[in-house]
């Protein structure tokens, strides 16, 4: 038996690192859920032959994320924790202060963003190694979950305060006022929620939270390692497509409720798709954990997320027969957001038991990035078709979803799914936690 101390401050690290994941992330889909509103407002300022300031606003995290992510773990590794959350909080408020002063510009608010999405690659890529410092390894999967939860909860608040700040229904003589004070009231937020965790954060507490180690494999190490196994390489690419369908419907909702023949700007279909989603992401990993099958409920969400978005596509020609069309387009966003919600989780974990002797923040990683830029792609895509391409969206997301349903048929079942519960009680056992 070895010791370890577990101090009380590490929720203090904690509630700082999801301050400023909230504070970051909220800056991204800020415009989704009023995207017709923000296109208007910004209208003519760029000559944009292919996209809409919304879908530009929402690629530059994407792009940044990609390119910067690499260096970003280099930077982590080269300066510590500390001056990295100083770093991320720095230019998150930088950028969003620029976005609130110069919100009239569309020009200083690319600049402001960009800045922003410097701040979320340098947050995301520190999490595993802040858990790792100050979190023993009993208390590490929750740590992590709750940055993950963090994120969707920041998503969440975007789709449902953005639409109280401006006027979206279209009967409305005064639609889109409002629009300047919901960009001042994010900016502010943001800033002041990224000012917190510069004068909480940490390096270290005082003695190891742990004395177990994960394998210290470089990127070029684990993707040799990924060459090992088939099914990680598919799990990879079809997580990818489920992450990256899911965030192109969150960054172009405005234009899909549109094209469904939702008049109001309302994020109503967002706000579904989390309903949905927080039903999935809770009951399916569970289930996943109490009947030890990670294939079996990776398929089933990929499979449930077909008709979900089927019954987006024909919502208008379903609901002239049952319902009506808003209602069959809301049953299919919860659906959808049923499914691929609670496959993240899921094929986190499904993930991380299939990339033998890859440590599992390695694999996070590669997920992280790789799911990234597949959303880059499709949304590029996306942008580069016509206005005659545009109502093909859907059909083009649900397409994707098919090709990803067939291929997670594919896959093996983690070998380690059975074992899982005592090799992590190997890890845990052999340390004796002090609460300080």
């Amino acid at each position: 038996m070895r010791s370890v101390k577990a101090y009380r401050y590490r929720w203090v690290i904690l509630l700082s690192l999801v301050l400023l994941i909230i504070s970051v992330e909220s800056q991204w889909l800020t415009l989704a859920p009023v995207g017709r509103v923000a296109n208007t407002f910004y209208r003519g300022q760029l000559n944009l032959r292919h996209s809409t300031p919304v879908d530009l606003l929402s690629l530059m995290y994407l792009v940044v994320f990609v390119v910067a992510s690499v260096p970003s773990s280099y930077l982590l590794h080269r300066l510590g924790i500390r001056w990295v959350v100083w770093i991320a909080s720095g230019t998150t408020i930088f950028g969003a202060l620029t976005k609130t002063l110069y919100l009239a510009d569309l020009r200083f608010v690319l600049f402001g963003q960009f800045f922003l999405a410097v701040g979320q690659t340098l947050v995301l890529v520190s999490i595993t190694e802040i858990v790792s410092r100050w979190f023993p390894i009993r208390e590490r999967g929750m740590a992590v979950g709750l940055t993950s939860t963090s994120q969707y909860l920041s998503l969440a608040m975007v789709m449902i305060v953005t639409p109280l700040w401006v006027v979206t229904k279209s009967s409305d003589p005064m639609w889109g006022a409002g629009f300047e004070r919901m960009m001042r009231f994010w900016g502010i937020f943001s800033a002041i929620l990224a000012l917190v965790p510069a004068f909480l954060i940490r390096e270290n507490p005082p003695t190891p939270s742990s004395h177990y180690t994960y394998p210290a494999l470089s990127y070029r190490s684990s993707f040799k390692a990924l060459q090992l196994s088939s099914s990680l390489r598919g799990l990879l690419v079809i997580f990818s497509i489920c992450w990256g369908v899911l965030m192109v419907f969150f960054i172009k909702v405005d234009q899909i409720s549109a094209l469904l023949g939702i008049t109001d700007s309302n994020g109503i279909l967002g706000i579904s798709m989390f309903v949905g989603g927080m039903v999935g992401a809770t009951v399916l990993p569970a289930l996943s954990d109490r009947y030890r099958r990670r294939k079996l409920f990776f398929v089933f969400s990929t499979v449930c997320s077909i008709p979900g978005i089927l019954l987006m596509v024909f919502s208008a020609r379903i609901g002239s027969h049952l319902l009506n069309p808003t209602a069959i387009a809301i049953i299919g966003s919860s659906i959808v957001g049923l499914s691929l919600l609670a496959a993240i989780p899921i094929g986190t974990q499904y993930a991380a038991e299939l990339a033998s002797g890859v440590g599992e923040e390695i694999i996070q990683s590669l997920l992280l990035l790789s799911s990234q830029a597949a959303c880059a792609i499709i949304l590029v895509v996306s942008l580069v078709t016509t206005e005659f391409y545009a109502p093909m969206l859907l059909a083009f997301l649900a397409v994707l979803l098919a090709a990803a349903m067939v291929g997670s048929a594919f896959l093996k079942e983690s070998p380690m799914i059975i074992t899982e519960d005592q090799r992590l009680k190997e890890a845990v056992e052999v340390e004796i936690v002090h609460l300080q």
